[in-house]
């Protein structure tokens, strides 16, 4: 009996029922180079060995793709796990953050890392890809998966799994080597062609294709300053002892969260405060520059921020760039054809920069204002006469930008980036990305406060990616100091506000497999009350209840 496939730009394809994925792309002479890693049926997303019993939309995943990029990662992650192993079968491996176009791992128990070393290890994994093993999925019961971890020394992925509120765990195999992911595979090896290694610090980094550049490994720069950050983040894990997130389910199983949210807080504040002193030691500071990707919690970084500048004996005053905007008709256009906001030639340069000097010579200024009701701005009547106490703080997504400072004093800037670079992991082989924060963020304010749909956020947040991707990420750098805005119990405290909205998408909705991935990351995680978390708190932001006003 054949079913009918309904494919994109409106084709129609009749196939046997019991068809898999991977037959369909041959049959519809898809490529041959393995670039295609999965399908959206029906807008559920599926692996390409799964069978087709029913009428369905597909729509493929390539590497072009940010769900595909995550395919690519898991398998290349397994395969660097297996080939460990096969080298070295007492050695461990932790696979921690994005770096360079990569993925940072260290690992312990090995012998020195070294050049060696790391071409072995390489060579090996090139000798798995050539073999094109199958990466095998197997449904078991929740207890016997949790068992056979505990058997084999994986004991961060038996305690991810014993808070899970499910029947069975999605184990894979790969020639003998069992283990957990958080989704899907690719079919085999021979898949991930595109990977290399290198050494970095006390680890390694597996370069890897990205969305910008799917069909070749370019080697992103090395953040030094990012990589102390993810540090930093890994010591504050310590001190708290929760490595993992079975780690903090076990915080909150046993009601020690109250104590565990103030000292995570804690941390916050002395590191705020530690910024506030570096200014303050820069004597001729004179404005602070804050930029940081959507749903960063800049804002309230900001005001905070603010009262420890206070405190040093500063008068602060809260600048929005988003003032500068330009009026909407002469805000430039992308290739769509559609007003770029995000571009930094949507702000008026020119007086940003005429302001700024203004300020720093200490003569009084009149800020403008922008409305956005009507897409015009002006200037506000409002006018600031700084002297030696005064620091203006300007937040906006541009704030790194050279544009925007370059003809202004070193001497008298001061930059921050901000941004939640995510604080505890599934377990070792499973990070969780930063974008998976600032979306499940951004969903909760658009929802409380912007009365957007989690359709709505989750199918306009690509959009927003590209422009940090353009924008934002490649100045930070310019940046003094970056601020961690992340916090290791904030997915707990998310769990019940976020997961009846994201519930709420429809199934025939192109952001509903989206809403059903963040659905399963939120079920690793016990919740805690919202009520414990500080009206101080960045995540007041997104929860309401702050005692700041926005």
């Amino acid at each position: 009996m054949s079913i009918t496939l309904k494919l994109e730009n409106n084709k129609e394809l009749n196939v046997n029922r019991g068809t898999t994925l991977a037959d369909v792309i041959k049959l519809i002479g898809g490529a041959t180079d393995h670039s295609i890693l999965a399908a959206f049926v029906n807008n559920k997303m599926r692996e390409l060995t799964s069978i087709l019993d029913h009428n369905a939309e597909v729509r493929f995943v390539g590497l072009n793709t940010h769900d595909g990029i995550r395919v690519y990662q898991r398998s290349a992650s397994f395969i660097l796990i297996k080939a460990l192993f096969d080298l070295c079968p007492e050695a461990k491996i932790k696979i921690l953050h994005p770096i360079a176009n990569g993925l940072y791992a260290e690992i312990t128990g090995s012998p020195e890392i070294g050049p060696k070393f790391i071409k072995d290890l390489e060579t090996h994994m090139r000798d798995i890809v050539a073999k094109d093993l199958p990466f095998t999925r197997e449904e078991l019961p929740i207890a016997k998966a949790i068992e056979e971890f505990k058997a084999t020394g994986k004991d961060d992925k038996a305690r991810l799994l014993s808070y899970r509120n499910a029947a069975t765990a999605s184990v894979y195999e790969l020639d003998g080597q069992v283990n957990y992911f958080y989704g899907y595979l690719a079919p085999t090896t021979g898949y991930i062609q595109q990977f290399s290694l290198a050494p970095y610090d006390n680890g390694i980094i597996l370069h890897l294709p990205t969305v910008h550049n799917p069909n070749r490994l370019v080697r992103g720069k090395k953040s030094k300053k990012l990589y102390e950050v993810f540090k930093e983040t890994l010591r504050w894990r310590q001190i708290l002892e929760v490595e993992d997130v079975g780690m903090l389910n076990e915080v909150v199983r046993n009601e020690r969260y109250t104590e565990f949210v103030l000292i995570s807080e804690a941390f916050h504040e002395k590191k705020i405060a530690q910024i506030a002193d570096s200014i303050a030691k820069k004597r001729d500071t004179r404005v602070v520059l804050l930029s940081g990707p959507s749903a960063s919690g800049k804002t309230t970084f900001t005001k905070r921020l603010a009262i420890q500048l206070s405190i040093n004996g500063f008068k602060p005053l809260l600048v929005s760039m988003d003032d500068y905007f330009l009026d909407r008709d002469k805000t430039p256009k992308g290739p769509n054809g559609q007003h770029d906001f995000e571009s930094p030639l949507a702000i008026n340069v020119e007086l940003f920069r005429q302001n700024m000097q203004s300020i720093i010579e200490g003569k009084p200024t009149e800020l403008p204002k922008y409305d956005f009701k009507t897409g015009t701005g002006g200037m506000s009547g409002k006018i600031i006469t700084p002297n030696e106490k005064s620091i203006i703080l300007i937040e906006g997504i541009h704030g790194l930008n050279p544009l925007f400072s370059a003809d202004l004093p070193k001497q008298s800037i001061f930059k921050i980036y901000v941004s939640p670079l995510t604080e505890v992991p599934l377990d070792s082989h499973n990070r969780i990305p930063t974008t998976d924060t600032r979306i499940l963020r951004r969903i909760i304010r658009d929802h409380q406060f912007r009365n957007y749909s989690a359709s709505e956020t989750i199918l306009r947040f690509p959009s927003v990616r590209e422009g940090e991707s353009r924008h934002v990420f490649p100045y930070q750098e310019e940046a003094d100091v970056f601020f961690n805005t992340a916090l290791i119990y904030e997915f707990a405290a998310l769990k019940t506000i976020v997961e009846p909205v994201l519930q709420k998408v429809p199934q025939d909705s192109f952001a509903y497999a989206e809403a059903l991935r963040l659905q399963k990351f939120l079920s690793y995680f016990l919740p805690i009350p919202v009520d414990v978390v500080p009206r101080h708190s960045i995540l007041r932001e997104f929860l309401g209840g702050s005692s700041f006003r926005y």
